[in-house]
């Protein structure tokens, strides 16, 4: 597969997912949404790597440019 590069803030659909799946306080919000294990999700980046330096600084090298 062609690779995808993702800025710093294409992240956040992910991680949240990842929060919810995993956490048991967000129980009834999966049970709301209907995830459960045979759940497929598609997540959208729409964020590319539009200042190469700060992406680097963010993604590479655990910066924050607030």
């Amino acid at each position: 597969d062609p690779r995808v590069i993702s800025g710093e803030s294409g992240a956040i659909g992910p991680g949240v997912l990842g929060w919810l799946t995993q956490k048991a306080e967000y129980r009834q919000i999966r049970d709301d949404l209907g995830l459960g294990p045979e759940s497929r999700i598609l997540c959208f980046s729409t964020e590319g790597d539009t200042d190469p330096q700060v992406y680097r600084e963010v993604v590479w090298e655990g910066a924050y440019h607030g």
